[in-house]
């Protein structure tokens, strides 16, 4: 009997992007159609496709900043610019999630997307604090008040630069808000929507599904080449993520496009549980099951 020989090869990248392109066209498309027929739309129905569009745009943006659908960075961002989440500068999560890549991966110092608190931090919460954040830290509070949490700690650390003189970050709040200007003004005045009816039904539950791709993705591991996922999932989730499930693969190949991880994830699956300490889920529906509502890990870094 043989054994195939896994080769970690030299990966293919995309040159001309049409299934990018397509689906810019089709998001769009979908969130202008849903928010200007909003009242149409029964609620259950409004939140699922409101929530699922704006994820996919968030997935959209995640692939932009990684050089697609062009090669031209500024291109690429202009074409995801919009804030549809309402809360995240585009140019706050490029900073991050390209340091986030170079940096120690879960690290609270270092990775800016860790979900960890630094043990002095961690001691320096109140109980309920505490309480909180072991609660963000299953499936059904990473859901419910992951983004609540994650816009209060960006907003407030924001604030705190600015109150010790910290200006630096002020242009791109500005050029935060006009953007968001103009996306109320299409909400508020063509579409006649409420504010909290976007809030509820497209900002926070999209917010909420992009927490499911970031619950586990990485986990603390005293060896670092164990600490990212690989996540199979379903083809409503795999699209939802643009293949992100497979995040290892994204690690080790950032430029990869969205439509070609999947080829590499199944030639370079052994490779990649050999690599990873066979840290990997079926899907998020065992995610979900397992820790709906029993933390995944303990907040405080290292846990």
């Amino acid at each position: 009997m043989t054994t195939s020989k896994v080769r970690d090869a030299k990966l293919e990248f995309a040159t001309f992007e049409w299934p990018t392109w397509l689906l810019l066209v089709i998001t769009y498309t979908a969130w202008i159609s849903i928010t200007f027929n909003w009242s149409a739309v029964p609620g259950w129905l409004l939140w699922f496709l409101g929530g699922y569009t704006v994820a996919l745009h968030s997935s959209l943006q995640h692939e932009a900043l990684h050089g697609h659908p062009t090669g031209n960075p500024r291109l690429n961002l202009a074409l995801v610019w919009p804030p549809l989440t309402l809360w995240l500068p585009l140019e706050f999560y490029v900073r991050n999630h390209l340091l986030h890549h170079r940096s120690e991966l879960t690290n609270p110092e270092l990775d800016p997307e860790s979900f960890y608190l630094g043990q002095e931090k961690w001691q320096g919460l109140s109980r309920w604090q505490q309480r909180v954040f072991l609660f963000n830290n299953s499936f059904s509070g990473r859901m419910l008040i992951g983004p609540w949490l994650a816009a209060g700690r960006f907003y407030h650390g924001e604030l705190a630069k600015l109150r010790h003189g910290k200006f630096e970050d002020v242009g791109i709040l500005l050029r935060h808000g006009l953007s968001l200007a103009v996306l109320l003004y299409w909400l508020l005045a063509i579409c006649e929507m409420p504010f909290y009816l976007y809030l509820l039904a497209f900002a926070w539950p999209g917010s909420s599904m992009m927490m499911i791709r970031s619950f586990l993705e990485h986990r603390y591991d005293p060896d670092e080449a164990h600490r990212t996922v690989l996540i199979d999932g379903c083809p409503l989730t795999r699209l939802l993520f643009l293949n992100n499930n497979y995040h290892w693969i994204h690690h080790r190949y950032p430029e990869l496009a969205w439509y070609q991880i999947p080829a590499a994830a199944r030639e370079q699956r052994q490779l990649a549980l050999a690599s990873n300490g066979n840290y990997r889920y079926p899907g998020y529906w065992s995610i979900a099951w397992r820790y709906l509502l029993k933390p995944w890990t303990h907040p405080a870094y290292p846990p």
